[in-house]
């Protein structure tokens, strides 16, 4: 349901190319919600083209992971982070790449490689932006405690020898507590850095949740140093721990009245930085536009929302007629655990017989799961995902009824409809099934991967499959219409600082019809988790939408539905203009 960043969105290489790239301004993703690795199978040759292309991805994720840059440091990501050396380093081997990208594609004739240079252009392109932007912005915070540790653990992999690895822990140590010839303590480097940034009118400041965590195991962390410098026998550790350890407690203090006071209501992104997560989202309209799009559907759902009400009010026998009052009325029809499971795998077996008999799209031949979320993954994020590693949709039931008496919007029996459809198929277990079968570049599943495409997709899905619904179900499906509307409105205006919280959550609650407990969550994924995702699901439906019409008029009667969705689920995860200019070429 989210992006996610839980999310591996790309095989596992490119994830960590992706986190190099992205760490420093986005929230990773993924989890995200939607955890996807995707693992192109061999299916067959590829052709030239596509291995020329492959070459070319290849290069650009050396030139992002940047190996050769760290390989003098020997530090933990974090700490690369901030280190100018390895930062300068970096962006001067994706500038290079970009330059070479820039002349192979003014000289393809290739229609399809010239397609992915522009896409792996555009990747490098939004990456030295976003290099440009972290220097501007960040706030260099590192949970340090934790960074030091594991610095120290990568220590053990430069040599064999098990004294050589002892005398290179303890002068690495001494080194960050500042007992080395010429070198000051690393915490007054980092919190002097960080005061200087705190000077300019804009920045961006870690997430109150995070810090809030990362401070509550700075002790335990601490101490986990302690422990490891006296597993691997260091000798003579105690003197420069004991000042180390003094250092990060007094970092510790720092960050709590530098930093994590300031985090209160603290959100906004600038906005050139905001814009380019948006673009990297794959939203390539103004935002403005998108805001004044989504205020205009949410209204027209609100219509026949209103419309239907009446119906489902006559059928359950309700006093009350507004859709509001009917939402809370079928989201009382509560089922346990073992109910919601049997009642969604039985959903899925419908919505495949349904995609079936009326021609909709080609069904993958690979097997689709549904299961109950752990109590884990109900803890950390309970809300639904779909884990494209193992093919399988995980639906959020609290064990606790108190919480899932709060918590009641994805556990009723007219909701299941949509949410599997959207989760499942024709959703995100068809989309990313049937690409994973393709034998399609790198570039066009790897780094073309964009929410636009994929929520847009998965929210696409649920009108194509409207029709077929019982009425129960139309009338929940709308309300996850209205939501998407909301969330392609109220992120931005939260973030543009149009519209507060609170009146984010009065949006949710009071006119979307969901409970305050997934509310809260909401406003979290617009204000700190997945800042710029939110729009993509209303933003890439409609570009859906468009892009069936022109394929309308293109074919004419010739047009049907199943050749429209098998085409654009083969192409790969494309950017709407994208995916328009090879409509245009090839249907």
């Amino acid at each position: 349901m989210k992006l996610c960043q839980i999310l591996s969105i790309r095989s596992a290489k490119f994830q960590a190319i992706r986190r190099l790239r992205l760490s420093a301004i986005a929230i990773l993703t993924c989890c995200i919600c939607i955890a996807i690795a995707i693992v192109t199978p061999v299916i067959a040759k590829s052709p030239a083209w596509i291995v020329r292309s492959n070459e070319f991805a290849d290069g650009l994720s050396k030139a992002i992971a940047a190996e050769d840059c760290q390989k003098k440091l020997s530090v933990s990501e974090s700490l690369l982070e901030i280190n100018p050396t390895f930062r300068a380093c970096r962006q001067k081997g994706v500038l290079q790449t970009v330059k070479n990208l820039e002349q192979k594609l003014a000289q393809e004739k290739n229609p399809e490689l010239h397609l992915d240079l522009e896409i792996l252009l555009k990747v490098g392109q939004q990456t030295l932006r976003s290099y440009q932007l972290d220097e501007k912005y960040r706030v260099p915070y590192v949970d340090l405690s934790k960074a030091i540790l594991d610095t120290l653990k990568i220590t053990l992999n430069e040599t064999e020898s098990p004294s050589q690895q002892r005398q290179a822990i303890l002068a690495k140590l001494k080194q960050y507590a500042g007992l080395k010839a010429g070198k000051t303590a690393f915490t007054s480097y980092l919190e002097q850095t960080i005061k200087t940034k705190l000077q300019k009118s804009a920045v961006v400041l870690p997430s109150k949740t995070q810090l809030k965590s990362d401070l509550k195991k700075n002790a335990s962390q601490v101490y986990e140093i302690q422990a490891f410098l006296q597993q691997q026998k260091v000798p003579n550790y105690e003197q420069v721990y004991a000042k180390l350890k003094r250092q990060l407690f007094d970092y510790e203090t720092f960050i709590r009245r530098e930093i994590l006071t300031r985090t209160e209501n603290n959100f906004r992104l600038p906005t050139e930085l905001y814009t380019l997560k948006l673009a990297e989202q794959g939203i390539e309209t103004p935002i403005e536009e998108i805001i004044q799009q989504a205020h205009t559907a949410f209204i027209q759902v609100q219509q026949q929302m209103e419309a239907i009400a009446p119906q489902i009010a006559r059928q359950k026998g309700l006093k009350t007629v507004h859709y509001r009052d009917v939402i809370q009325a079928l989201k009382q029809e509560q089922l346990s655990a073992e109910d919601t499971l049997r009642l969604y795998q039985n959903r899925a077996e419908a919505l495949e017989t349904i995609i079936q008999q009326k021609d909709l799209v080609t069904l993958p031949k690979d097997q689709f799961n549904i299961r109950l979320a752990t109590a884990n993954e109900n803890r950390n994020f309970p809300v639904p995902l779909y884990d494209g590693e193992s093919s399988t949709f995980v639906i959020p039931v609290l064990q606790n009824r108190k919480k899932a008496k709060l918590y009641n919007d994805f556990t009723n029996p007219a909701m299941s409809w949509t949410l599997t459809v959207h989760e499942g198929r024709p959703g995100h277990d068809l989309q990313i099934t049937t690409i994973k079968n393709q034998n399609l570049s790198k570039a066009r599943t790897d780094f073309a991967f964009n929410a636009t495409n994929v929520e847009g997709w998965a929210t696409y899905a649920e009108s194509m499959m409207q029709p077929y619904m019982p009425l129960e179900g139309r009338f929940m499906s709308l309300q996850f219409q209205l939501l998407r509307a909301a969330r392609a409105f109220l992120e931005p205006e939260l973030q543009l600082g149009k519209i507060t919280t609170a009146d984010a959550l009065k949006v949710l609650t009071q006119d979307a019809g969901f409970s305050k407990f997934f509310a809260q969550q909401e406003i979290k994924r617009y204000t700190e988790t997945f800042i710029g995702q939110a729009p993509t699901y209303f933003y890439g439906y409609q570009q859906f939408l468009k892009l069936r019409s022109q394929a309308k008029k293109v074919l004419g009667k010739k047009f049907t539905a199943r050749r429209f969705h098998d085409f654009v689920l083969t192409q790969g995860y494309l950017t709407p203009k994208l995916l328009e200019q090879v409509l245009q070429s090839k249907m």
